[in-house]
């Protein structure tokens, strides 16, 4: 969204700016060619009309040169307006109104649904908690603004609702109001926003998942009960490898964490996990456990790309229930080989 923000603005500028220089260029050439003066309104009139290929025909000259530069401007205009504007603008506005009118996407939970956790963002830490709330039969859905993650959930029959949490019908057709907590688990800028829009909502608890530390603060001013760092958690988890063997981290920074532990697997040799990339492990992820960090030649990798390879000396950082975790480090050991 934001890099969609910045190629409009650069757009409008470029446009401002060629208006303003052909405007000045077709002053100069009525002086010097036509003998005549026109206005700075009347040349920026001109060149709008000739870059929009309207031609009202009422502004008339003879010089060739002045001919050949109405040619420039509106070849110009044509790029502007075919080239940049419609793919841009016009484009995505007719896909986005095609997608909601044919698409079977959810856009609206269970008007039943309530006390629920109101999920904003799906990533691998979601994921372990929506395995633990499943288990426990608790109320809760997913909102997103990926397709392809909306998709996945529906696949996966995750109650889900497809669209931007930072809009407020989006969160109405979540039933915020009916909702016991939200947890806002996209980027800091966009959880700022979420946060702000849930905090009219007076009896919602809402918890704020930063990536930043250094913006903790400001979340809990836009109105977080709660602000938890991952990476604070798993910061905690490597120091502790200075000082001791790998140990599981109880996740207590929520009360529906307390069965969730954070996990470091080596990968030993003869795991058949070894040279596969994390997204092609299909076994990885019928454990249940998720993997969100991982160890490459001393480098940690948080919230590792599918396409992330696993070597022989990586350590995965992985969250689950301890029954999961068993399963998953089975697949790091030459036991997963015989399996």
């Amino acid at each position: 969204m934001e890099k969609k923000v910045k190629s409009i603005i650069f757009y409008l500028i470029a446009f401002i700016n060629f208006i303003f220089s052909y405007a000045a260029i077709f002053f100069g050439l009525m002086i010097i060619f036509e003998g005549e003066e026109v206005s700075l309104v009347t040349a920026v009139y001109w060149v709008i009309q000739t870059m929009t290929t309207v031609g009202y025909g009422d502004i008339e000259f003879t010089a060739d040169i002045i001919r050949v530069f109405s040619i420039i401007v509106q070849l110009t205009g044509i790029l502007f307006f075919f080239g940049m504007l419609f793919p841009l603008i016009v484009a995505p506005a007719i896909e986005r109104r095609l997608e909601e009118h044919f698409s079977e996407m959810p856009r609206a939970a269970s008007p039943k649904l309530k006390e629920h956790i109101l999920i904003c963002g799906y990533n691998p830490i979601v994921a372990t908690l929506i395995d633990e709330l499943q288990s426990e039969k608790h109320p809760f859905i997913v909102v997103d603004p990926e397709k392809k993650h909306i998709e996945y959930l529906v696949e996966n029959k995750i109650p889900c609702v497809w669209g931007d949490p930072t809009e407020h019908k989006v969160l109405i057709n979540a039933r915020i109001g009916a909702a016991s907590k939200l947890i806002a688990n996209m980027d800091d800028e966009t959880n700022a926003t979420i946060v702000l829009l849930a905090a009219s909502f007076s009896k919602l608890e809402i918890i704020a998942i930063v990536e930043d530390i250094k913006n903790s603060k400001y979340l809990a001013y836009a109105g977080a009960d709660r602000v938890i760092s991952p990476k604070q958690i798993y910061g905690m988890q490597i120091g502790m490898r200075a000082t001791g063997p790998l140990v599981n981290e109880v996740l207590e920074s929520v009360e529906f964490f307390k069965n969730l532990r954070s996990l470091e697997l080596p990968i030993f040799p003869g795991s058949i996990l070894i040279g596969k990339s994390l997204g092609e492990s299909e076994r990885l992820y019928k454990t249940g456990a998720h993997v969100v960090g991982i160890w490459n030649k001393g480098e940690l990798t948080l919230g590792p790309s599918v396409d992330e390879i696993i070597r022989e000396s990586s350590v995965l950082l992985c969250i689950g229930t301890m029954e999961e975790l068993s399963r998953l480090r089975e697949l790091t050991t030459r036991r997963g080989m015989q399996r």
